[in-house]
């Protein structure tokens, strides 16, 4: 397999919460990168929101950008 390059955006609302350390979310953000590290490079978009939106109470757009190299 040949070695797939990734960068990403993304907008607040899907590391922040409210009453919660925005670094909370970062870190959040950075352990699902690390369990889909070897996922397909068509879908990490899709394994973040799925992981990092609460399933009840979302308050904030929440969008990942996801562009191959």
């Amino acid at each position: 397999m040949r070695n797939v390059q990734l960068a990403g955006a993304f907008t607040d609302g899907l590391t922040e919460r409210r009453r919660e350390d925005v670094d909370i979310g970062l870190q959040r953000l950075a352990d699902a990168r690390a369990r889909h590290r070897a996922a397909d490079p068509e879908t990490p978009a899709d394994t973040l929101l799925a992981d990092l939106i609460p399933p009840v109470g979302v308050t904030d757009d929440a969008a990942p950008v996801i562009l191959r190299l």
